[in-house]
């Protein structure tokens, strides 16, 4: 063979080469963009899914927190009155592994600092968190001076958002 007829049968392997080495780039680029993209959205919907889990069981002992209050205010109309101490109305009530921290304030009472007007009411102010998400339920009970009977007026869940540095926005 000639050298010119050499150097054309190499040029068109070399030339053949090059084409699949760019098909395979781009082949294989494709696959780990889509691989990428699919990490990245499995990952998203495990955080949203985690986090809405976090959010409904912190809502729940919130709502077991409020839940006891009430309870402590139907055994005893005059819970959280003048002669309670702040201990007794202000605590943290263990609901397995996690803690709701309810507040009982009434007219007379020592505790909070927000206290209904009426003396025949008493507010309720429960919160719990897990893993960041924090959620507070407040409650207006009325409670009957004659005979004791204690109605949920109004109730409230609210989300507390955190900005990270433990201050409450």
């Amino acid at each position: 063979m000639g050298k010119f007829l050499e150097s054309y049968v190499r040029s068109k392997y070399f030339t053949r080469g090059q084409a699949a080495l760019s098909l395979v780039f781009l082949v294989g680029g494709t696959v780990v963009l889509i691989g990428t993209t699919l990490t990245f959205l499995v990952i998203s919907f495990i955080n949203t899914t985690f986090g809405y889990q976090a959010a409904n069981r912190a809502l729940g002992v919130a709502f077991a927190g409020a839940n006891d209050g009430l309870w402590k205010l139907s055994k005893n109309r005059d819970f959280g009155g003048s002669y309670y101490n702040q201990s007794l109305c202000d605590y943290s009530l263990p609901i397995g592994s996690d803690q709701a921290h309810v507040i009982i304030t009434r007219k007379d009472g020592s505790c909070g600092s927000p206290r209904p007007t009426n003396p025949n009411e008493a507010w309720i102010y429960s919160e719990a968190s897990y893993l960041g998400r924090v959620r507070r339920i407040n409650m207006v009970v009325s409670i009957d001076p004659i005979s004791g009977r204690v109605v949920v007026t109004s109730m409230v869940q609210s989300v507390v958002v955190t900005t990270g540095n433990g201050a409450d926005n």
